[in-house]
């Protein structure tokens, strides 16, 4: 599952403008999917994409779907979007599903289209599917989408010279060395930082330290906060590992239940962890990875935040954040900022 949670002004005066904005509005073309895009009045609130199996249950999806369109502040009306690989007349029982329960929960339908093997149509005007040729993708000229919703999820490959440089800081520093360097101070860099800029040995002890849960969760509510933020939380670390209790305030940001973060922070980080992962070896690349995907998560990438966690679980079997995010995302739970204007 994807979401985005930009309003947008959709000018679109037919079903093959809207077709051809979806890509742009949510970042790629999707493929077997189900896009549900909310409406506050003329404006869209965001985006939120599924995936269709063969076997997804139109009626227990579509609950779920509704469910959480109904989290969403001032959603009065949606538009559902079905793309398959199959032929249109195969979408019926899913869309069907959905207009039912977002009939009863109070929503105007702007419309419910597919897009599949034989065409696009919309299930409430029309009785034989359209040429794909006439979605009309000029209307998102100058903002190009590639890929679909499983592109970029692969981590790049490294710059000889650069992991070079930084496998040999691995060689020159310790424990010790990570012991007296200011953590919360080196999160920053990584938040702030482009990440081919990093010092050579400031990315070795990033990745070092991205392995160590502790390090890894201050990082992660630093990213989410401030540096302000990584303090408290580095505070708070050392109190717990002496039995005190963790804040709560803390621990609610990576349950997803906080304030909405900064979300150039968060993407600055996910290109520096994205960065540094390509460098690590890999035995340490499952920190790195669960990371990332709970970066993606928090971004509202639950797609890519699966196969993040899925890598990472492939390098280390039960790794606890990996485990955590996969989680998340099976269960359809989404962080609260989600739904935030």
């Amino acid at each position: 599952m994807t979401t985005t949670a930009q309003p947008t002004v959709v000018q679109a005066t037919s079903a093959a403008d809207f077709l051809g904005l979806i890509p742009a509005l949510i970042g790629y073309t999707p493929t077997r999917s189900i896009v549900v895009v909310p409406f506050r009045g003329n404006h869209t609130a965001g985006a939120a994409r599924f995936d269709l199996n063969e076997d997804t249950d139109p009626q227990a999806l579509a609950s779920t779907i509704t469910g959480i369109v109904c989290r969403i502040p001032d959603a009065r009306a949606v538009a559902v979007v079905i793309y398959t690989d199959q032929d249109g007349h195969t979408t019926r029982p899913i869309i069907g599903a959905l207009l039912d329960r977002a009939t009863e929960c109070g929503f105007g339908i702007k419309d419910a289209l597919y897009v599949a093997r034989d065409g696009w149509g919309s299930a409430l005007t029309d009785e034989q599917p359209h040429p794909l040729t006439e979605i009309n993708s000029a209307l998102a000229a100058g903002r190009a989408t590639t890929g679909d919703q499983h592109s970029g999820t692969e981590i790049p490959a490294p710059d000889e010279d650069r992991l070079e440089a930084v496998l040999a800081a691995f060689e020159d520093f310790g424990l010790a060395d990570v012991a007296e360097t200011d953590w919360v101070a080196l999160a920053e860099v990584a938040a702030t930082t482009r990440p081919e800029e990093i010092d050579p040995f400031d990315a070795a002890s990033l990745i070092f330290a991205l392995s160590r849960p502790s390090l890894r969760d201050i990082a992660i509510v630093q990213w989410a906060t401030d540096e302000h933020g990584g303090e408290r939380a580095a505070e708070a670390q050392a109190g717990w590992e002496h039995g005190e209790e963790y804040p709560t305030d803390l621990a609610s940001i990576m349950w997803g239940d906080a304030p909405r973060p900064d979300a150039r922070r968060l993407q600055s980080a996910l290109a520096t962890v994205r960065h540094l992962t390509a460098l690590a070896p890999q035995p340490l690349r499952a920190g790195l990875l669960a990371t990332i995907a709970w970066l993606s998560w928090a971004l509202g990438h639950s797609t890519h935040a699966d196969a993040y966690a899925r890598q990472a679980l492939t390098i280390e079997p039960g790794h606890g954040l990996s485990e955590i995010v996969a989680s998340f995302v099976q269960a359809g739970h989404l962080p609260r900022w989600a739904f935030e204007r």
